[in-house]
């Protein structure tokens, strides 16, 4: 069983030019929103930013791979969608910020869900938008039982930070979803958070597209493959 938000809707609508603004860009963008706003302005939350913030910026450079034939391929990172980032009664704020601008970083639009924290939740969307960021890049989900949560339509990601048997639960659901596969991205240690600092952390919130031109079809006709995981 799947259901519709509107939000989620927004932010699929968003999402396109959100995740052509490219990773310097974003990563420049959401610094400067690091430096102004207050609920990011915490030194921790900052000593967890800065290197997050960085890595994205590496993530930039196309790969150019060998044409057998002539043609041009490419290679390059890109957004996977709306990320729902949830939270539950073990997770902090710190890890819980880390994983929102870890999916805003990498070219995702987020949703977010802390049950019991909503009005905090809120207060961190509305500054936001008062700073910068477009309002369907960055929108607060009212509370709901999980299950109904994660059976909404048009999510890429879910960014969890939770207890390990939370993050068995949110798979089990996941799993139980028709359709594309949402990706799941767990922090289970939301004091140090020690899976948020894994080099390849943000790279669970992107999918390898190729890019494909080739000019020496007969006639001269010129033509562009494009694929993505996403659309396999």
């Amino acid at each position: 069983m799947s259901t519709q938000d509107p939000r989620i809707t927004q932010a699929q609508a968003a999402w396109e030019a959100w995740n052509h603004l490219g990773f310097t860009k974003r990563s420049e963008r959401l610094k400067k929103l690091a430096s102004e706003l207050p609920p990011l302005r915490d030194a921790q939350v900052q000593a967890l930013l800065r290197p997050l913030l960085d890595l994205s910026i590496t993530m930039e450079p196309i790969q150019v791979m060998p044409g057998p034939t002539g043609e041009s391929n490419e290679l390059y990172l890109n957004g996977r969608g709306v990320t729902l980032v949830i939270g539950d009664d073990s997770a902090s704020e710190v890890a819980f910020i880390g994983q929102m601008i870890s999916a805003l970083a990498c070219g995702n639009c987020v949703v977010l869900q802390w049950p019991g924290q909503s009005e905090w939740v809120r207060n961190l969307v509305e500054k936001a938008h008062m700073f910068g960021l477009p309002e369907a890049v960055i929108q607060h989900l009212p509370d709901s039982p999980l299950e109904h949560t994660l059976a909404l339509d048009g999510l890429a990601v879910v960014a969890a930070v939770c207890t390990t048997e939370q993050a068995r639960q949110i798979n089990r659901l996941l799993a139980q979803r028709d359709g594309l596969l949402v990706q799941l991205v767990c922090e289970t240690d939301p004091q140090g958070c020690s899976h948020l600092l894994q080099p390849d952390h943000l790279l669970r919130f992107v999918t390898e597209r190729t890019r494909t031109i080739n000019t020496t079809a007969v006639g001269g006709n010129a033509t562009l493959l494009e694929l993505g995981s996403t659309e396999l």
